[in-house]
C-alpha cells in the first residue's frame, strides 16, 4: 500500500518549538524538586571545601553534581564509578605518554589524534561506551594543555589535583544522592544484558569507524587552528567538538545549539556576577548565595528531559568556569568572551563535519526506529494464543508494552530531532517526514488497541471463549500481525479482509457478544487504516 499524501513539513525557525514546548519541558515535578535541590547542596558543599581548602580547579569540581547526578540512586553510583574509572585510566594514560610528548609537538599531535579515534571508537563499539570516550578525552585535553605549563613536575602536580577535584566531587554527589533520592526500582534492568562486552554490529558496520574519524578530524581542526592564531583560551572549541558528538548530524546539531544556549545564558549569569555582585562581595556566605541561585536554575534545567537536559549542565559549567577564577573576587571578563568564541567555533565545525562527511542522518533513524517499533507491536498484537496460559501471556503483554513504549519514544525524539537537518535536506525528506509522523500516530493508535487486548479484563474475557472462537480470534491477530509487521504490503490487506470476514461470522453463530469483540473490531479498523513506513 503506498504512503499517505502529507504537505511538507516546514522546520520552525526556533527548532525547538513554542513556548507551550518550553513550559512542558521546565514544567515542576516533585522529583524534578528534590532533584534541583540535591544539586545545589551538593555544588555550595564544593564551593565551601574547595575554598576552605584551597583545592584547585573549584570549577571542575563545582560541576560534578550536574555532570554525575541521574534520576536515580543506582544509576548515579554507576555513573560516579565508570567515571572515576575513566578519569583514573585516563589521567595515568596520559602521564605516561607525556613521557614521550612533553615538548615534542611532532608527537603530542598525533598521540592526542590517536587518543581522541580510539575514544570515540570505543564509545559506539563497546556496550560500557561512556568509559571509552572519557579515556579518550582525558588524555586529548591533557595533553592539549600540556605545553602551557613551565615544568614537568607542575604538570604531575596539576594532573594529580585534577583528580582530586573530580573524585571528591563525584564521591560527594554520590552520597549525598544515596541519602536523599527517593528508591527507583526496576532502574537496574537498564544495565546491559548482553554477554558480549562489544555492540552486536561493532566490527561490522562502518559507521563507527567514520563517526570516530569525523570527531578527531573536527577537534584536531580547531586545536590546531588556535594554536596557530596563538589564542589557546579558546580551547573549549576542542571539548565542544568531542562533547557534543552524538549518534546522528540532527542529535549533534541539536546538543550543540543546547550548548551554545546553556553557554549563553552561564555566561550572562557570570558576566552579571562579576560585574554587579563580585565588587561588593567580601565573604563566602555572599558567595554560596550566588552559587546556589545560578545552581538552581541550572539544576532545573538538567533534570528535565534530554530534549533540554545537556543546556542546564552547560549552563553551570559555563557560569563556574567563568567565575571561579581563583581563590578571591577576579572581575577578568576574557574567559567568558574565550569561553563563548570557542564553543561557537567547536559547534561551526562539528556542524559542518557532521553535515557533510559521512552523515548519519536522523530521519534513517527515524524509520529504523519506527519499524523496530512496527516489530513489537506485531508481536503484542498476537498475545495471548490459545495453548497460552493466562499468566504466562499478561507476563510476555507485559515486557512488550513497555518495550514497544520505549520504541515510539525513541522515535519522537527522532521526529524532533530531524527537523535540525532541514535546512540542507531535500524538499522530498520535509514531506517524508509528515508521512512519518502520521504513520506514527497511526502506529500509536493501534498500540492503544493492542494493548487494551492484553489488559487484565480484555484477558479474562478471552479465557471464557469457546474454543472455536479462540481459534478464530488468534488466526485473525495473526494476520493483523503480519500486516504489521510486513510494513503495509497490498497482498495482506486482502488476507486480513478475509480473516476479518471469517472471524465475525464465527462470533455470530456462537453468538458471543462481549467487549472483547468490539476491541477486536476497533484494533482491525486501525490496522485497516495503517500506511507503509514512506522511504
Amino acid at each position: 500500500m503506498s504512503a499517505i499524501s502529507a504537505s511538507p513539513v516546514e522546520p520552525a525557525i526556533f527548532p525547538f518549538g513554542s513556548l507551550e514546548w518550553f513550559k512542558r519541558e521546565l514544567a515542576p515535578t516533585p522529583a524534578r524538586a528534590r532533584r534541583t535541590a540535591i544539586m545545589v547542596a551538593a555544588a555550595v558543599l564544593c564551593v565551601i571545601i574547595s575554598m576552605t581548602l584551597q583545592v584547585p580547579e573549584l570549577s571542575v569540581t563545582a560541576y560534578m553534581p550536574f555532570f554525575m547526578s541521574k534520576e536515580s540512586k543506582f544509576l548515579t553510583t554507576v555513573t560516579g564509578v565508570i567515571g572515576l574509572i575513566g578519569l583514573t585510566i585516563g589521567i595515568g594514560a596520559s602521564l605516561l605518554l607525556y613521557k614521550f610528548t612533553y615538548g615534542h609537538p611532532e608527537l603530542r599531535i598525533p598521540g592526542m589524534a590517536i587518543a581522541l579515534f580510539l575514544g570515540m571508537y570505543v564509545s559506539r563499539i563497546f556496550v560500557l561506551g561512556p568509559l571509552g570516550f572519557l579515556i579518550g578525552f582525558v588524555v586529548a585535553v591533557s595533553q592539549s594543555v600540556g605545553e602551557a605549563v613551565p615544568s614537568p613536575e607542575l604538570l604531575v602536580r596539576g594532573l594529580l589535583w585534577l583528580w582530586v577535584a573530580i573524585a571528591y566531587g563525584a564521591g560527594l554527589t554520590v552520597v549525598l544522592n544515596l541519602l536523599f533520592l527517593p528508591d527507583a526500582p526496576g532502574l537496574p534492568e537498564h544495565l546491559p544484558k548482553s554477554r558480549s562486552f562489544f555492540v552486536s554490529d561493532a566490527f561490522t558496520n562502518p559507521a563507527h569507524v567514520h563517526f570516530a574519524l569525523k570527531v578527531t578530524f573536527a577537534a584536531m581542526f580547531c586545536y590546531i587552528f588556535y594554536m596557530a592564531i596563538d589564542w589557546p583560551g579558546i580551547h573549549t572549541a576542542l571539548i565542544t567538538c568531542t562533547f557534543i558528538a552524538l549518534e546522528s548530524t540532527g542529535a549533534t546539531l541539536h546538543k550543540g545549539v543546547l550548548r551554545i544556549g546553556g553557554c549563553v545564558i552561564g555566561g550572562a549569569l557570570a558576566l552579571f556576577t562579576i560585574v554587579f555582585l563580585m565588587p561588593h562581595m567580601e565573604t563566602i556566605a555572599s558567595l554560596v548565595v550566588v552559587v546556589a541561585c545560578a545552581a538552581a536554575i541550572a539544576g532545573w534545567v538538567a533534570t528535565g528531559s534530554e530534549l533540554v537536559s545537556y543546556g542546564g549542565l552547560q549552563l553551570a559549567f559555563a557560569f563556574f568556569y567563568s567565575v571561579f577564577q581563583g581563590y578571591a573576587p577576579d572581575t577578568d571578563l576574557d574567559n567568558v568572551r574565550n569561553r563563548v568564541v570557542g564553543i561557537l567555533l567547536g559547534l561551526i565545525v562539528t556542524g559542518l563535519v557532521f553535515q557533510y562527511i559521512w552523515p548519519e542522518r536522523t530521519i534513517d533513524r527515524l524509520r529504523a526506529a519506527l519499524r523496530a517499533a512496527f516489530q513489537q507491536l506485531a508481536r503484542l498484537v498476537e498475545i495471548p494464543g490459545p495453548q497460552t496460559s493466562i499468566a504466562a501471556a499478561k507476563s510476555e503483554a507485559h515486557a512488550l508494552i513497555g518495550a514497544t513504549s520505549e520504541s515510539f519514544d525513541h522515535t519522537r525524539r527522532y521526529v524532533e530531532l530531524t527537523q535540525f537537518e532541514f535546512e540542507e535536506s531535500p524538499d522530498r525528506d520535509r514531506t517524508s517526514l509528515g508521512d512519518l509522523e502520521s504513520t506514527l500516530s497511526r502506529a500509536e493508535e493501534v498500540f492503544v488497541a493492542a494493548t487494551s487486548l492484553a489488559g487484565d479484563e480484555a484477558l479474562a474475557t478471552w479465557r471464557q471463549l469457546p474454543a472455536d472462537a479462540q481459534a478464530a480470534e488468534s488466526k485473525l491477530r495473526n494476520v493483523v500481525a503480519k500486516r504489521v509487521d510486513h510494513d503495509g504490503p497490498e497482498e495482506t490487506d486482502a488476507n486480513l479482509s478475509i480473516a476479518f470476514a471469517r472471524w465475525t461470522e464465527t462470533m455470530q453463530a456462537l453468538q458471543v457478544k462481549n467487549s472483547r469483540v468490539g476491541l477486536v473490531s476497533q484494533l482491525v479498523t486501525e490496522v485497516q487504516q495503517l500506511k507503509s513506513i514512506p522511504n
